[in-house]
């Protein structure tokens, strides 16, 4: 990297825009953490002294109150209302075996346990002022002491809590840590009043007594197991190890000082073996794993405290969880420290004016320049500066044969290891941006605002032919070893004395991988092989865009630096995606959530930003300096978090940690809460929810920690979600929470049976209603049609057969006035016959135009089969049933016609020994007649015969009456009638003026 005279003002303008976003560095032994904080400021309780973690993943917080935590909300937790015992806070936490949380509480509160989401009195018998400390023995007995000069111990076993103190004759003094060896043996460290001196003590499995230890101990001590099984005490003169994983006392004495001014000493042990203290004075303190494996130190480890970002100084417990993370207990919130990805070296120091260099050397060496000081850093080691370079702009760039380019304007060195040998440098003396030696041992060097120059045995050369008049801006060595750079708005590429120019490419960035050349602008990133051009674009996938460098490791993994963030991706995989458009590109981020201190240098400093060491580490320059990731040290994070339903809130009221609820009736909105319990990086927890009949399908919430309902309808509910860790790690079982809201009388069964009863009920008057005026409007044309045929029956009497009969009186009295020989007297007496059988003939259809007013319908049909005359041997059979009723003159006229064309039927037809004629009076009136003749043909009865109306006109006269007509034959042999004619139309309606009021309706 080069320091032209534009990366003067860009560098000045970057450093005063990120001066309040620069990192404070970790003092050594921290470098490898991520440091995180809640504080007020984030929602942090203050005065928290002990964490711990429950199975379902929270960590639970004792202050002032009892708190829980699950990455990003604290939520507190109160004793039941009613339960009297409102200002009892806790003061010791210990989670079981069966991962149940318990609690003990100052105020003479005793021990509580959590269980289905509130505290539970564990009902200790005349308990103390408080219970300090809680550990479960390995035969599952729980033991409380009560921190306190008081020389109580409590065992609880067997549902029972005892008073054991003064049995098993406890040491003097109050009990300020518990621990219980692998083996079973207990383990007390105890203060003395005045707290300047302690004790320790154990109770052997089956022992009847204490016994003391003849350590000196001093202040407030604290004890722990390390993972091996060893006893560990810390107090206010150091941390050392009392009884090794055996049993016995370490062969050689391993110690370590305490920090100055020290109040009280807590310890814990990570997942590595490294060792974590807490001061309540100045802070934290680290010590590695491999600093306790060679045995301790005389001085004080550093320490991490305010000053560093720390929450307070008054740190007072820590905690390991299950992912690894290392959780401190402060006066001010709660601290987190975690393995870091990214490690800031710290030797290198920052240069936001200048800018660093950065090359890597055919050894495997890293060389870095800082503040013109030249670091090495050797394969597996850390850097150490090995020479302080002249003031001015420099490029640093791989030497073919072994070691780096160093050139400066006034010079140059060329350095193998640690040691820098003097070469004549360029004439001219202009600014230097960038250098490269190719294949062929050109050293080329860009310079700034001018053309290249190169240097081979014989001395420099101006660049002629057609690398006249190109400016350079990044340069780079091909997978080839051939030389390429960006000259905008093209890119240049020289295979040995082959000019290659690539145009309008804009002003990317461009690194070189084995086989491609890569270039990235804001349009995406550009892979260029064996002359082909490809492109990933920003549209589809937006990271791979303003990329500030790109490496390639042997292990197949490609990384990209961005100005925030670096994204890791498998070569293989950014193949794929180059040559098919649609394939996927997964990635793996790190930013500051990974320990990245600050943003990459500004694009204004040109040269390489990343390298590969021998070491497989990958190094980048920032603004803080330069930093490495290790990929041989990266660990996945496989643990799926656990998922857990916080609560359900509606209404105004919470319901925590529920299982399975039934809410009130009317229920319509509510809200869920939920948590990923991944509390390595929290921030990046995914999850997906689903309200079993509401949502289609998964819901993706990203980190959204609650969902909201509303509309809700009465029903049975399930409502599942699931989560991601931070490295994608999906828990697929997740957790799911059962409902059902219980309707209101309106949404009730009852209710809409109701409605329905009812809906039925109109629809019912409705059609009563309707058939009302239909059969209204029905009898209206009928009282029409039988006052028509009366007034043409009364013209027929009045006139033609009173004409007629006038007529045959005159004719009778001419004739009685003739001869009895009087030739064609007897013709006319035939005629005046003939005449009186017209006039009974007329009389007779006059009375049939006359409606039948209240006739018996059974009688009608009886004149009916005798004026059929059926033969003697035909059995005729007429059955009425039901209360008689008068039937409507113009129905009952129809019927008879119906009947009277039914009944000639069978005598002409049916050749039967039985006539059948049943007549019933219902809510409808019903007929059926039946023969035992031969029958009819289905489709005959059904369509009639050709040029014979008898059956049609049967059904012409039942839909006048909107009737129901079936003909059909039976199924040994006969034929079958029914009519049926509802009783609206049936039978006589007897209201006065019933015709006036059809009329008018």
């Amino acid at each position: 990297m080069i320091r032209a005279a534009l990366s003067l003002f860009i560098g000045l303008a970057g450093m005063l825009a990120a001066g309040p976003g620069i990192a404070q560095l970790s003092p050594p032994g921290f470098e490898a953490f991520k440091h995180v904080r809640w504080g007020a400021d984030e929602g942090a309780p203050d005065g928290i002294d002990q964490i711990v973690q429950t199975a379902d993943g929270y960590l639970w917080l004792a202050g002032e109150y009892l708190y829980r935590f699950d990455g990003t909300n604290f939520e507190r937790i109160d004793w039941p209302a009613g339960s009297g015992k409102r200002r009892a806070s806790p003061t010791g936490l210990m989670v079981s075996r069966s991962g149940e949380l318990w609690v003990g509480m100052r105020g003479s509160g005793g021990v509580a346990v959590y269980r289905r989401g509130e505290l539970r009195d564990m009902r200790m018998p005349d308990p103390p002022r408080t219970i300090f400390q809680l550990s479960q023995a390995p035969d599952g007995t729980i033991w409380a002491a009560s921190g306190i000069f008081d020389g109580q111990l409590w065992r609880f076993r067997g549902g029972h809590w005892e008073s054991v103190g003064d049995a098993l004759k406890r040491p003097e003094g109050a009990i300020m840590a518990m621990a219980f060896a692998p083996g079973g043996t207990m383990w007390i460290a105890l203060t003395h009043r005045g707290g300047d001196s302690g004790a320790l003590a154990y109770l052997a499995p089956g022992a009847s007594r204490f016994q003391l230890v003849p350590d000196k101990v001093s202040g407030r001590p604290d004890i722990a197991i390390d993972r091996n099984g060893a006893l560990w005490l810390a107090d206010t003169t150091g941390t050392r190890m009392i009884v090794d994983a055996r049993g016995r006392a370490p062969a050689r004495p391993i110690r370590f000082a305490a920090p100055p001014n020290i109040r009280s000493a807590t310890l814990s042990f990570d997942r590595s073996g490294g060792l974590w203290g807490t001061t309540a004075s100045v802070g934290v303190v680290h010590i590695p794993p491999a600093t306790i494996a060679a045995g301790g130190a005389v001085n004080p480890p550093p320490v991490f405290g305010a000053v560093n970002g720390l929450t307070s100084d008054f740190a007072y417990g820590s905690f390991v969880d299950r992912e690894g993370s290392v959780w401190v207990a402060t006066e001010g919130g709660i601290d987190q420290f975690r393995r870091t990805s990214a490690v800031q070296e710290t030797a290198i120091p920052a240069d936001p004016i200048h800018g660093l260099a950065i090359t890597a050397a055919n050894d495997g060496s890293v060389y870095i320049e800082s503040g013109q000081a030249l670091f090495r850093a050797e394969p597996n080691r850390v850097p150490r500066q090995i020479r302080v370079l002249g003031a001015g702009d420099l490029a640093m760039c791989a030497a073919r044969d072994g070691g780096i380019w160093i050139v400066q304007p006034k010079g140059m060195l060329r350095v193998r290891g640690d040691r820098a040998e003097p070469v004549p440098g360029y004439p001219g003396g202009e600014i230097p941006t960038n250098c490269a030696e190719d294949r062929l041992g050109r050293l080329w060097v860009a310079l700034f605002d001018r053309d290249l120059v190169w240097r081979d045995a014989r001395g420099w050369h101006p660049a002629g032919g057609a690398l006249a008049h190109r400016p350079a801006w990044d340069m780079i060595l091909t997978g080839s070893g051939d030389l390429a750079f960006t000259s905008p708005p093209n890119l240049v590429t020289l295979r040995g004395d082959r000019l290659t120019v690539t145009k309008d490419i804009g002003t990317p960035m461009i690194a070189a991988g084995a086989r491609d050349i890569f270039l990235s602008d804001g349009r995406g990133l550009v892979r260029i092989r064996d002359g082909q051009v490809r492109r990933i674009s920003d549209s589809r996938f937006p990271w791979v865009a303003l990329q500030r460098s790109l490496v390639q490791t042997p292990r197949g993994e490609t990384w990209m630096i961005g100005r925030n963030a670096i994204s890791r991706v498998a070569t293989a995989d950014l193949d794929r995606a180059f040559d098919d458009p649609r394939a996927p590109l997964e990635r793996t981020l790190f930013n500051g959530q990974d320990g990245l201190a600050s943003a990459t240098q500004h694009g204004g400093f040109t040269g390489t930003q990343s390298v590969v060491g021998g070491d497989g580490r990958v190094w980048f320059l920032n603004r803080q300096g330069a930093a490495y990731f290790d990929p041989a040290t990266l660990q996945r994070n496989t643990q799926a978090p656990p998922v857990s339903i916080r609560s359900l809130a509606s209404g105004g009221k919470v319901w925590r940690d529920p299982g399975s609820l039934v809410l009130p009736v009317g229920t319509r909105a509510l809200d869920i809460a939920y948590a990923g319990l991944s509390l390595a990086v929290p921030q990046r927890v995914r999850f997906r929810y689903r309200l079993e009949g509401v949502d289609d399908g998964w819901v993706e919430a990203g980190s959204r920690r609650m969902a909201s309902y509303a509309n809700l309808g009465p029903g049975q509910y399930r409502f599942q979600v699931i989560a991601a860790n931070n490295d994608g790690v999906w828990n697929k079982a997740g957790a799911t929470l059962a409902f059902e809201i219980r309707p209101t009388f309106l949404q009730s069964w009852p209710f809409k049976l109701l409605c329905a009863a009812a809906l039925l009920g109109l629809l019912w008057l409705a059609y009563s209603m309707r058939m009302r005026v239909v059969a209204g409007r029905i009898r209206l044309r009928m009282a029409e049609r039988i006052e028509e045929r009366e007034r043409i029956a009364r013209e027929l009497h009045d006139t033609l057969l009173q004409s007629v009969q006038s007529l045959t009186l005159r004719f009778q009295l001419a004739v009685d006035d003739l001869p009895a020989k009087q030739p064609g007297r007897p013709a006319l007496i035939q005629a005046i016959d003939t005449a009186d059988r017209v006039i009974a003939e007329g009389r007779d259809r006059v009375h049939d135009l006359r409606a039948r007013q209240g006739g018996d319908i059974e009688q009608i049909v009886r004149d009916l089969v005798a004026r059929q005359g059926f033969a003697p041997h035909v059995a005729i059979a007429i059955t009425a049933t039901g209360t008689p009723r008068s039937m409507d003159p113009l129905t009952l006229d129809e019927v008879t016609r119906i009947a009277g064309e039914a009944l000639f039927n069978i005598w002409r037809h049916a050749c039967a020994n039985r006539v059948t004629v049943e007549i019933c009076h219902g809510a409808s009136f019903i007929l059926r007649i039946a023969d035992d003749g031969i029958g009819i043909d289905p489709e005959l009865a059904t369509r009639g015969k050709a040029g014979h109306f008898g059956l049609s006109g049967m059904r012409e006269r039942a839909r006048k009456l909107h009737a129901s007509l079936v003909i059909a034959p039976l199924r040994d042999h006969g034929t079958e009638l029914v009519l049926t004619v509802p009783g609206t139309l049936a039978y006589k309606a007897e209201r006065r003026g019933l015709l006036a009021r059809l009329r008018s309706s």
